[in-house]
This record gives structure tokens, C-alpha cells and sequence, in this order.
């Protein structure tokens, strides 16, 4: 049988996940790609945690079961100092698996995943020449990596050393979606609101309203699966990859 390749979107999980509790998590999604004949595709990250990596106490029983699992899993190590943290790694293992395995349409990330897949977003042409700029970026409780600004008190900027890695890309035309959580005691509401302004700043006022879309929800970290919440952003993907909406 022969017809056009479906689109696909590739999917970033967060901190002590994996492929598939993200696919699972990301169920509700998913699914409703999937009638879009959009294609998901989950990866798992290539930093295997201690236990001391935790920036939390889990006991015995838990973390055996965690290891079990094969959550024990993360993009980055954690650390409160934004310039402490070390990015290379995963970038190179998503570079190499998207040469290997792309082109892909789009990319999704969540928590940890949606820091890593801003950066790849924005500069995916560069990591890999021959890949053309994405259609569409999912954002879910998204972060950027910020200290506060010495030159205006009060208020943060980006770390120096990722400055350029949360630069959109110089007429960047994907769009942009976000999804936070207003109970979200992890990535608290303001931090995910201030990676969106980015984007509404760099694509100013007349692009921005088409290519940068929030959804914001009531609930916590988490993937929302409620449908009045995420049918508007399926119907954003499937239009930026110039789908009819189902």
C-alpha cells in the first residue's frame, strides 16, 4: 500500500520516567493523534540516576522499585544553579537518534523534556544540517534555565551559558504550544509563562498570535488527558502539519 508517510512528532519524557510510563502519561494525547494518523514516538533518555541524584529523600522499597522499573532515567542531572547543569549529553543522543531515525515533523517534551526540547527546537537545523525546522513544539510544564538578573533586582534572565540554546532560531516560523498547570508545585505556573514570553517577544505581536498558543489547566505536574484540554492543542498540531482536524 502506498501513500503519504504520516507525520511524526517525536516525544521527550521527564525526570525519573521513561518512554513508556510517558507514553502511558501522555495517553489521552496520544490517542487522539493517532485518528490524526500522527505518529508518536518515545524515546528514553541516557542519564541512568544513583540515588544520590535525587533532589528528594526515596526510601529503599521505592527506589528498588524505581530501578525496576527502568524509570531511574533523566535528561539532565538536577542542580538549583542553572549554569551547574550539563546539557550535552542528551542533546548529542537526540541529534544522533533524529539522523538516525528522522526526519521528524515535531517534537513534544515534558518537565525536563520540554527544557531539552525548547533547545532542540530551536536549534535542530544547526545540530543537524539536513532536518528542516520543525512544524510544531509541544511544551508541557516546560522551564527555562534562569538566574536572577544583577543589572535589574528582582527579576530573572536566562543563564549566560544557554542563552543562545533558548534563542529562538533568527525567522523561526514552528509553532509553539505550551501547556502548564496551575497547581503545579514543580514548575510552578510563572516559570512556564516566562519561556512563553520568549517566544511571543521573538515572534512579536502579528506571528506570535498564530505560532505561540498556552493552554493552561488546574492541575498539578502532570500530563492533562481531559479532553476539553487537549482537543484544542491535537487541532493546533494537526493544522501546523496542515492536517484536517477530525
Amino acid at each position: 500500500m502506498t501513500g503519504i508517510a504520516a507525520p511524526r512528532l517525536l516525544f521527550l519524557h521527564g525526570f525519573l520516567q521513561n518512554g513508556k510510563v510517558f507514553s502511558e502519561k501522555s495517553s489521552g494525547i496520544r490517542k487522539l493523534l493517532k485518528k490524526q494518523n500522527i505518529q508518536a514516538d518515545y524515546i528514553d533518555a541516557p542519564v541512568i540516576l544513583d540515588r544520590k541524584d535525587l533532589p528528594f529523600e526515596m526510601d529503599d522499597e521505592k527506589w528498588e522499585a524505581t530501578k525496576e522499573a527502568q524509570v531511574n532515567k533523566a535528561w539532565f542531572y538536577h542542580s538549583e544553579i542553572s549554569k551547574e547543569l550539563d546539557l550535552s549529553q542528551s542533546i548529542k543522543y537526540v541529534t544522533e537518534h533524529i539522523k538516525e531515525n528522522g526526519p521528524y515533523d515535531g517534537i513534544v517534551g515534558f518537565s525536563q523534556g520540554a527544557a531539552l526540547t525548547t533547545i532542540i527546537t530551536n536549534k535542530i537545523t544547526e545540530l543537524v544540517p539536513s532536518h528542516p525546522p520543525f512544524k510544531v513544539s509541544l511544551i508541557i510544564s516546560g522551564y527555562s534555565f534562569t538566574e536572577p538578573d544583577p543589572a535589574h533586582e528582582g527579576n530573572l534572565r536566562i543563564t549566560e551559558k544557554f542563552v543562545d540554546g533558548f534563542t529562538p532560531a533568527k525567522d523561526a516560523e514552528t509553532k509553539m504550544l505550551f501547556i502548564y498547570g496551575n497547581g503545579d508545585n514543580a514548575v510552578p505556573a510563572v516559570r512556564s509563562k516566562y519561556l512563553l514570553n520568549i517566544y511571543k517577544n521573538a515572534y512579536g505581536p502579528e506571528n506570535s498570535v498564530d505560532l505561540v498558543k498556552a493552554f493552561e489547566h488546574p492541575g498539578g505536574h502532570m500530563v492533562p488527558n481531559k479532553k476539553d484540554i487537549i482537543r484544542p492543542v491535537v487541532e493546533e498540531i494537526s493544522s501546523a502539519l496542515g492536517l484536517d482536524a477530525k
